[in-house]
């Protein structure tokens, strides 16, 4: 029973942090020459979406209009979904955007930052836990 109690928090643990991998190490190429820029969320429900996908929760595409540093409006499109209609970008929020200085249509707000981080930790901390479980389900020598 152990064993398959870790063998299920293993996957668990490769199943939240294996997705948040990629999108850390972009956002941490942009971060290595980056200024930082004040954007605000403007959100267009589509309501075919919810209803089509009403079970399922609801998805949204938040555009984060930002000023480069040469004036020009730039907007980032990031995916908000929730299946308890509790979104993280709400219309007209102040978000913090994080953008490369050469390439100022690279970036990223804060929010996707802390979210890959907090998937990191707690995929590594899930697969560790499998690990520290299934060690000890060994060493206690029990069945399999």
């Amino acid at each position: 029973m152990a064993y398959g109690i870790s063998a299920l928090l293993f996957i668990l643990g490769l199943a939240t942090a294996l997705p948040a991998i990629a999108p850390f190490l972009r956002m941490r190429k942009i971060k290595e020459s980056s200024a930082i820029a004040t954007g605000v969320v403007h959100v267009n429900d589509n309501p075919t979406g919810g209803l089509m996908t009403s079970f399922l929760g609801k998805t949204r595409h938040p555009q984060i209009v930002y000023e480069a540093p040469n004036g020009k409006e730039l907007s980032i499109e990031v995916w908000d979904n929730s299946i308890y209609r509790i979104y993280r970008y709400k219309s007209g929020e102040a978000i913090q955007v994080i953008y490369d200085k050469t390439a100022p249509w690279f970036a990223y707000p804060r929010k996707e930052w802390d979210g890959a981080l907090r998937d990191l930790w707690l995929g590594s901390g899930e697969a560790l836990a499998a690990i520290v479980i299934w060690n000890v389900a060994a060493a206690l020598h029990l069945p399999m």
